[in-house]
């Protein structure tokens, strides 16, 4: 009897025969569909990778070379932008994505959901599989790097719309949006990491309401200008009080000066 996804377990059993054969190699494991047993005909597979330290240049060269060992010849390798790895996709439109991950920044706790591969020495993952929380809240923690960007990606709101590129002022609503739900989900304590189509069951229903009141931003500036003021505000409300919650400092200059850059040119107070 077949499955309909006999082509995404040939890759699965690659990856857990051929890349352990690399002694730089300590862990292999899955995540997305096939991580949290969710997986049918049309999933792609998500195979991560946790190498040495010292090994991660060379894997960030040649990750389309160890992805096609998994595949076999591939139509198309796309480097993910910040990641060491990427996408593939094969002749007959099969998708896997492969990405490395060097072992001193390794935190298995980032992932809803893995199924583990291999486990070199067995601390990577020392209880084994982890099942998906499905949304399910934990410890609310810190989100430094999406904090950061929030304001950074704010604050070139005045590059974008004083050259009037509005086209590129109305995709940065969605980059912006992006890190509102990053705080969202350290609010929840979800560490989220795949199923991008997947996104509700994350949330809490006031934090989706929230979401879905951001005001429409089409290509008029005032538009564009309104839906990043109303995130604004929102992130602000919740990451002061996120930041109480876990002990961290809130980014009070960084944000005092992003407000008064914005008010200087758009006349708008965005707090």
């Amino acid at each position: 009897m077949t499955t309909g996804d006999e082509r995404q377990q040939q890759v699965i059993e690659r990856a857990r025969v051929v890349l352990p054969e690399d002694d730089r190699v300590l862990g292999v494991y899955l995540v997305g569909s096939y991580g949290t047993g969710e997986a049918d005909r049309f999933s792609d597979v998500d195979v991560h990778c946790v190498v040495t330290d010292e090994s991660l240049p060379w894997f960030e060269v040649n990750w389309a070379g160890v992805l096609r060992s998994l595949t076999g010849p591939t139509v198309l390798t796309d480097r993910v932008p910040g990641l060491v790895g990427g996408l593939g996709i094969t002749s007959d439109w099969l998708h896997v994505d492969l990405f490395c991950h060097a072992r001193g920044s390794f935190d298995r706790f980032q992932y809803d959901g893995v199924r583990v591969l291999f486990d070199r020495d067995g601390t990577l993952f020392p209880d084994g599989d982890i099942e998906r929380k499905g949304g399910r809240s934990g410890e609310p923690y810190w989100p430094q790097g999406p904090v950061n960007l929030f304001f950074y990606f704010l604050g070139n709101l005045v590059t974008v719309l004083g050259r009037d590129e509005r086209i590129v002022g109305s995709q940065g609503v969605g980059a912006v949006r992006d890190q509102l739900i990053a705080l969202m989900l350290a609010e929840r304590g979800v560490r989220r990491t795949g199923g991008a189509k997947r996104l509700n069951a994350f949330l809490s229903d006031e934090q989706r309401a929230a979401l879905e009141a951001i005001p429409p931003a089409g290509s008029e500036p005032a538009d564009i200008i309104a839906a990043n003021r109303y995130m604004c505000r929102e992130f602000i409300r919740r990451g002061t009080a996120l930041a109480t919650q876990t002990g961290e400092q809130w980014p009070a200059e960084l944000v005092d000066a992003t407000l008064a850059h914005l008010r200087r040119h758009f006349g708008e107070d965005f707090g």
